[in-house]
């Protein structure tokens, strides 16, 4: 590159880096106050939330503190006082309406309510309860989330015997807060979805994910439509966010003041955009004033080293123009150094012949000595450094022109590198005995080692399957036969099927995530807990609920499960389950197979706090239930292809046709995992397979 060249790229990248430092202060002065405008709409937020809340409690507050001035509420024991405490709220409901009135007992259960809903849940929490009652102040209030879609301001009063709950619907005092903010208003929960506000819809269309535990600011840049002509023009809507605490002061949801700043956005735009523009024309303005001086002052320095270009191609009769070594600046400094080069070179060409001779007799020399040493050679190596030798001539004296370029291809240099050669020919034929004792070494280490992991992966395997159910349940009323095969030593399936008491049986498939050894450890834990919980609360929901905090406790390795759970009352043949995130069952009645509802829980150890839904069904005597894992559904053939769960339906309705299993569960996961084979026609098994089949025989005599 020319120094013209490289000095104005030098110059425009010091002018870059200045433009971008002034450009990245600019910004940070930007950030800066954007920051502080951030945190007083925050602030802004806040004090007007809080202001419209403690109104609103206020309120509430004094009426609860007139109706606990009734004499009824001192014994709601005595005769007649309920009717008296339901006289009394119907009053305050005429004189204060859009509130809610709770009568609660020590224990939270709601005693009365004027909430007209068939199944009512109570304002307050057993904890708010318990702390009114014996708190000094005697009163707790606050924000409550009521229902998934429903929050409300709770004002909870003790008194002697329960308690008094007022709650005003938050929905209906959100507009006042629109109104005095300015724009629109809404409540989003924990995950982040809008629940309630004085537009609804409008932010959940936005798609914006919106930050609950602490409090910020987003800008959404939307496309806005005008009329119809469909005139696209850029906008912009700012989210101001900041979470929102209960009496207990736990996050129960984050409230979110949208407004419509495109105005705004745009002038930012626009100024942006002017500012970058100037600061370009500055900059080409700057490059084109250099770019003239630079050819200018160049011219010289252009000249001289044309002269120089051409005394280094061997033609000493090139020469400068007169009186420019006469000059006082550096291209006259240059000048005379050019002056002087030329008369130098003559006499380095006297002592380049000479040295070219002494060069010539040690090359020679070394020539001789390395045939000698290449004897000592095994045969294909010396015939290598013989041809090489061999090859190399003297070359003759050059003249100067031709000299300099000669010099990279220095023939001692050459010689040099033969001897190299020779020197790593010998080390390789060492190096190439030690690699073969390593590698023997090394083969014998880890056959070795081989072995003793493939002994204790069947200790493993052996134990895994150890702890699987051995035999059926000892009932008459249930027929039960199960298989799992794992894919690898080790698996993370398993079934397992006890009695909770005489008259129900507790029977579960699951699946680990992943397979091999860390997946049957997770599995030995699931397991466990889950008979551990089964034994101990009973019933399916709580049970997989329990289960499932558990296992979201110590979960480092991220891993989830996925359970389906069911507890069959043997008199009845009446099903109560749950479905955590696993393949649903199939159902075989009258020779038709189907499947049960999937269900929308989650599967275990993925996020605590979980309710899970029941399901329930009733058997009939000779009607089987299938359980199994996505290495039936899931397995695959040659060509890639899915068994699917329509060939699972068509191989439980071949079962039913077949005279052998009807109303039986023996042998049913056989033909079932012969289904699958025979579809697999040979590939490998790429997931864990487990199968239960639970046949009613209803109630034996």
């Amino acid at each position: 590159m020319q120094l013209r060249r490289r000095i104005m790229l030098i110059l425009l990248l010091a002018m870059a880096l200045l433009v971008t430092a002034l450009g990245t202060m600019g910004w940070l002065g930007e950030q800066r106050w954007a920051q502080r405008y951030n945190e007083a709409l925050l602030q802004g937020q806040r004090i007007a939330w809080d202001k419209l809340q403690n109104e609103n409690l206020d309120r509430q507050d004094a009426l609860a503190r007139r109706l606990l001035e009734d004499p009824a509420f001192h014994n709601l024991q005595a005769p007649g006082a309920a009717q008296r405490i339901d006289r009394l709220l119907a009053n305050a409901m005429r004189q204060a309406p859009g509130l809610r009135i709770d009568i609660l007992g020590p224990g939270g259960a709601l005693v009365s309510t004027t909430e007209p809903a068939f199944d009512p849940q109570p304002l307050a929490e057993y904890g708010w309860v318990k702390a009114a009652m014996e708190g000094a102040a005697g009163v707790v209030r606050g924000l409550s989330q009521v229902a998934p879609r429903e929050y409300a301001w709770v004002v909870v009063h003790g008194f002697e015997g329960g308690a008094l709950a007022i709650g005003q619907d938050v929905s209906r005092r959100l507009p006042e807060l629109a109104s005095y903010l300015g724009g629109e208003i809404f409540l989003v929960n924990m995950r982040g979805k809008e629940t309630l506000g004085t537009q609804p819809g409008s932010l959940a269309a936005t798609g914006a994910v919106v930050p609950v535990r602490s409090p910020q600011t987003l800008i959404l840049a939307v496309d806005a439509r005008s009329g119809a002509s469909d005139n696209r023009t850029d906008g912009a809507l700012q989210l101001i966010s900041q979470p929102v605490v209960n009496p207990d002061k736990r996050v129960v949801g984050a409230l979110v003041w949208m407004q419509d700043v495109s105005a705004q956005h745009r002038s930012d735009r626009f100024f942006n955009l002017a500012a970058a523009g100037g600061a370009l024309l500055f900059a080409a303005l700057i490059v084109m004033g250099l770019a003239a001086y630079m050819q200018h002052a160049m011219e010289p320095l252009t000249r001289s080293v044309g002269v120089l270009k051409a005394l280094a191609s061997g033609a000493t009769d090139a020469s400068l123009d007169d009186g420019e070594e006469e000059a006082e600046d550096e291209s006259g400094a240059i000048a005379r150094g050019v002056v002087a080069i030329r008369s130098e070179l003559l006499n380095l060409e006297t002592l380049r012949q000479e040295r070219i001779r002494t060069r010539h007799q040690q090359e020679r020399l070394i020539r001789d000595q390395l045939r000698s040493l290449a004897e000592s050679l095994d045969p294909t190596s010396r015939d290598e450094i013989l041809a090489a030798l061999g090859t190399r001539t003297e070359a003759p004296v050059a003249p100067l022109a031709e000299a300099l370029p000669q010099s990279s291809t220095n023939q001692l240099a050459e010689l040099a590198g033969i001897l190299g050669r020779m020197s790593g020919l010998v080390s390789t034929q060492q190096s190439r005995l030690l690699k073969l004792l390593r590698e023997l070494q090394a083969a014998v280490q880890t056959q070795a080692m081989l072995a003793s992991l493939q002994q204790e992966l069947e200790i493993a395997r052996q134990m895994q399957l150890s702890i699987l159910p051995r035999s059926a349940p000892d009932v008459g009323e249930v027929d039960i036969a199960a298989t799992m095969i794992p894919a690898k030593e080790v698996g993370g399936d398993f079934y397992d099927y006890f009695p909770i008491d005489d008259e129900h049986l507790a029977v579960v498939v699951a699946d680990v995530s992943g397979k091999g050894v860390p997946a049957a450890f997770f599995m030995a834990i699931s397991r466990t807990l889950l008979k551990s919980n089964a034994l101990f609360l009973r019933v399916p929901g709580p049970t997989i609920a329990a289960l499932n905090d558990q296992l979201c406790a110590e979960n480092d390795q991220m891993m989830f499960v996925t359970v389906f759970y069911g507890v069959l009352h043997l008199r009845s043949g009446r099903l109560t389950y749950v479905n955590a995130g696993h393949n649903p069952p199939v159902w075989l009645r009258e020779g038709k197979a189907s499947y049960l509802e999937r269900g929308s829980n989650m599967a275990l150890a993925v996020m605590e706090g979980q309710e899970y839904v029941e399901g329930e069904i009733v058997l009939s005597p000779g009607e089987t239930l299938l359980l199994y894992t996505d290495g039936v559904t899931e397995a695959n053939n040659a060509e890639g292809t899915l068994f699917g769960e329509t060939a699972l339906l068509d191989a439980m309705e071949a079962v039913g046709a077949d005279p052998v299993h009807k109303g039986h569960a023996g042998g049913v996961p056989q033909r079932v995992v012969q289904a699958v084979r025979t579809f697999e026609a040979g590939a490998a098994q790429a997931d864990d397979i487990t199968v239960v089949a639970i046949t009613y025989q209803g109630v034996r005599s």
